[in-house]
């Protein structure tokens, strides 16, 4: 198939259009010969002679170069038709479209089908289908047509441009021009030429209607365009889409059910321990009442210790599982959080009993006990001086006014530490100085946790920046199970009535 040529009449060819015509003009005006007198002669001599004619043009002379371009005037799916006025007449629109219109349908290509009739400006069908792409009103014109055009077609991907010029006269032969996309494709060798020859018998037969349709039949048979994948490629990305999402939702779950089997694991492994550690602690409060001291019972000492004993009591001598919890729950295979929050509860409050039943035969039992379960509690009252000396050395602490009743606390507490100390040392020391001993013990404690807390409000409200580690051990911050080891006269303030287990 034949690329289209060049578009139209150029400027210079309007221009000496134009020249030709004021020449011919000029030339009738110089035949003309009319009969006048010697001075008439030399006067009409001496005036110049017009160049173009001084006759305004008419609308005819001006509309001789004009190229009328059909507009779509019906549209069907990928298929548009425009037809010129000159040719409505002899083109039935209406029934192109019907006839094509399942054809079109079946193929992916877009056709634009331009149709004119001479006599017009155009030169042949070719003019017609460069005159549609440049200047008609569809997207069929490449976008690269100025840098490629020439060497690669003006016609857009996925688009065949179809030119139909009807002839003057009914015995001259019409004429038709395909110029397909860069992406179309002949089905098969010597398509084009079936095209420009599927109407001859109805244009011969002067059925221009029926040879158009022809045409733009043997088109959507020829030629094909490479099918619209947006779609595919949508579903495509959908799918792929659907099947990660589907794959992470997997692996999420997996996981979880994962990482559920091993928290259901770790808590049965939890579970066991702490078991094995209520029957512990059970057995030994069932075994081990607590001592009596010989304490007076309007003291705080003797609240604490007649409160642990009925506490002690209340496990039925350790002999028996809390009714709360399922029995044999390490043999069921399954523990819940909040079964496993309730053996904790559970642990840590016979934990506490048992450490504070402990330290009350520590202190009226052997004196290597005795001094074993002395020491640790002196100490830690010792370490807790440490701190508020600590704090008296922060910067601005020294001007608060704590800071007076700190330094006598640590003075008068330090000499009162070695006094108790030496006396729990002493030989013959038993169960009847272990009384007094604690109370004094629980005396100091109190006087030293008053000092400790005031000094860190004041500090607070000084804006003094107290280290995180310095403020939490003066405010006693630490669990009961640091308690029992780190500071174990505390532990017998948990059972004084009306106080809360820390």
């Amino acid at each position: 198939m034949n690329r289209p040529r060049s578009f139209g009449p150029s400027a210079l060819g309007r221009i000496q259009c134009a020249c030709l015509l004021a020449a011919a003009v000029v030339l009738g005006l110089g035949t003309a010969t009319i009969p006048v007198d010697a001075s008439t002669a030399a006067t009409e001599s001496e005036a110049p002679a017009p160049v173009y004619p001084s006759a305004t043009p008419s609308d005819e002379a001006e509309d001789e170069g004009t190229v009328l371009i059909p507009s779509v005037t019906s549209q069907e799916g990928n298929f548009y038709l425009a037809v010129t006025d000159a040719a409505l007449d002899d083109v039935d629109s209406e029934r192109i479209m019907d006839q094509v219109r399942q054809a079109v349908g079946e193929q992916d290509a877009k056709i634009l089908l331009g149709v004119d009739q001479k006599p017009n400006n155009l030169k042949g069908a070719a003019q017609l289908v460069r005159g549609m792409l440049m200047f008609g009103d569809s997207d069929a014109l490449s976008d690269d047509w100025l840098e490629n055009g020439k060497t690669l077609g003006y016609v857009g991907k996925g688009w065949i441009a179809i030119g139909v010029m009807l002839p003057e006269d009914p015995a001259d032969e019409v004429e038709v021009f395909v110029d397909p996309g860069r992406d179309i494709r002949e089905t098969e060798p010597g398509s084009s030429q079936k095209i420009l020859a599927a109407g001859d018998e109805a244009f011969r037969a002067g059925d221009y209607t029926a040879g158009i349709t022809e045409v733009a039949l043997a088109t959507t048979q020829h030629l094909q365009a490479p099918p619209d994948r947006t779609l595919a490629k949508v579903i495509a990305v959908g799918v792929l889409a659907v099947a990660i999402v589907f794959m992470l939702a997997w692996a999420w779950r997996a996981k979880r059910r994962k990482a559920k089997k091993a928290a259901a694991a770790e808590r049965l492994k939890q579970a066991e321990v702490l078991e094995s550690r209520i029957q512990q602690a059970s057995r030994y409060l069932g075994s081990n009442p607590v001592p009596d001291l010989g304490v007076q019972e309007q003291t705080r000492l003797a609240e604490a210790m007649a409160e642990l004993e009925k506490q002690r009591a209340g496990t039925q001598h350790g002999a028996q599982r809390t009714q709360d919890l399922d029995p044999g729950i390490a043999l069921q295979g399954q523990v819940s959080e909040k079964q496993l929050a309730d053996l904790r509860r559970r642990e840590q409050e016979l934990s506490l009993l048992r450490g504070a039943v402990q330290l009350a035969h520590d202190v009226s039992g052997r004196p290597r006990d005795a001094r074993e379960a002395w020491d640790p509690m002196f100490e830690y009252h010792r370490e807790r001086l440490e701190d508020l000396a600590l704090f008296l050395d922060l910067p601005a602490a020294g001007q608060l006014g704590c800071a007076q009743a700190a330094r006598t606390v640590i003075i008068t507490h330090t000499d009162e530490l070695q006094l108790l100390r030496a006396r729990a040392g002493r030989r013959g020391t038993g169960a009847q100085d272990a009384p007094g001993i604690l109370e004094r013990l629980w005396e100091l404690r109190d006087e030293l946790d008053s000092v400790l807390r005031d000094a860190l409000s004041q500090a607070g409200q000084a804006r003094i920046k107290v280290p995180l580690g310095l403020g939490k051990r003066m405010a006693g911050a630490q669990p009961s199970a640091d308690a029992l080891e780190n500071d174990p006269i505390a532990v017998l303030r948990n059972f004084l009535p009306g106080s809360e287990v820390r």
